[in-house]
């Protein structure tokens, strides 16, 4: 009764926003990328308009010691846009089931160190905010060589229903596998989910119902139903665990407070709680609940309600989008090398050392 009681307390503000012991692996090398494919800056580089199909080139890792040349020795760094050059395709579909008419914009490879297929990945958004606000995501994953898709479910003040809201986030791997352009490159049986606040709660509540989805990854999630209904927006810790690897990044600058935007018992950590191994949790510190958005000005009214952060949201950001994709390369490719970006010697470095986040992992 009491976390229904604090949801419903805090919803008029809520519903406007959104929705132990460090361990560390033994060090791995992973140092150098050479010069990288592509000749484009920046993470993703340009992406081609609605329905386009024009590939996009990026800077940053492949080159002669890293993926795409002779035999890799060291991981592509995950902070630095991978060594795929990249096309957008922007589509609207029916989901069957629901009938909801959803927006989908995926990235997907065109050209890199391996031909494909290559799996798919999931995002969705957080209650009222645009899924626009996490396209820097599916970039940085397809760079990597994922074909990478924001799933725009319908959210509403009335009547919400989180059952369906995670058949439409589910729904865009059908979409990828039988797409006329990407399903030539999707395995859509080798799939991730993710999302941010209640986007990542529907990632975790996707992947407990659909066997393709072999490892889920949320971004502050937010396991609250507001003043929904329990058949409709059940409470996915009691879900857990579930017999894939799991991680979460959160943070706690809004775990309490008559506004907080992701409340203690119901955050991050409450999933992570119920998880079994392996799975991973990381806490940015300083940072809120939308810190994880690509442009908070945009992102206007849904980004206002919550604690002020006073960790950088572009080091938030960085850190997010770089342990998601060590995330997906260790768990859905099984590439151990990135261990050491999780819960090792650079994840230690970059991330503990720094002050910016604390990592446990089970």
């Amino acid at each position: 009764m009491m976390k229904r009681t604090m949801i419903f307390v805090a919803a008029a503000a809520l519903l406007a926003a959104c929705g132990g012991e460090n361990v560390f692996s033994e060090p791995t090398t992973t140092s150098g990328n050479g010069s990288g494919a592509g000749n484009t800056t920046g993470v993703g580089g340009e992406t081609a308009g609605a329905g386009g199909d024009t590939s996009t080139t990026t800077v940053g890792n492949g080159g002669s010691t890293g993926v795409g040349g002779g035999t890799p020795t060291t991981a592509p760094d995950p902070e630095l846009a991978g060594p795929y050059t990249t096309a957008v395709i922007d589509d609207t579909v029916t989901v069957p089931g629901t009938n909801a008419e959803v927006a989908i914009h995926c990235v997907y490879p065109t050209a890199g160190p391996d031909a494909g297929p290559y799996p798919v990945v999931v995002l969705g958004h957080g209650f009222n905010i645009a899924p626009s606000l996490y396209y820097s995501y599916v970039e940085h994953l397809a760079s990597f060589g994922y074909v990478a898709l924001t799933v725009d479910f319908p959210t509403s003040f009335v009547f919400p229903n989180h059952v369906e809201n995670a058949q439409e986030l589910a729904y865009g791997i059908d979409w990828a596998g039988a797409h006329a352009t990407v399903g030539a490159v999707a395995d859509a049986t080798n799939a991730g989910s993710t999302g941010h606040s209640l986007g990542g709660k529907l990632a975790v509540q996707a992947a407990t119902f659909d066997s393709r989805i072999k490892a889920v990854f949320a971004l502050d999630p937010v396991d609250g139903s507001m003043s929904c209904s329990p058949q409709n927006c059940p409470d996915v810790t009691n879900m857990l665990p579930i017999p894939i690897p799991t991680g979460f990044i959160g943070e706690t600058t809004d775990a309490i407070g008559f506004q907080s935007c992701a409340p203690a018992d119901d955050n991050f950590t409450t999933f992570y709680g119920a998880t079994s191994s392996p799975s991973l949790s990381v806490e940015v510190l300083g940072a809120n609940h939308v810190s994880f958005v690509d442009d908070l000005q945009a992102c206007g009214l849904s980004c206002s309600f919550c604690n002020a952060a006073t960790a950088m949201q572009d080091d938030v950001r960085l850190l997010s989008r770089a342990m998601m994709v060590a995330f997906f390369e260790r768990h859905l490719r099984a590439d151990t090398r990135y261990d050491a970006y999780l819960t090792g010697a650079e994840a230690q470095m970059r991330y503990v050392d720094s002050g910016l986040a604390t990592i446990v992992s089970k």
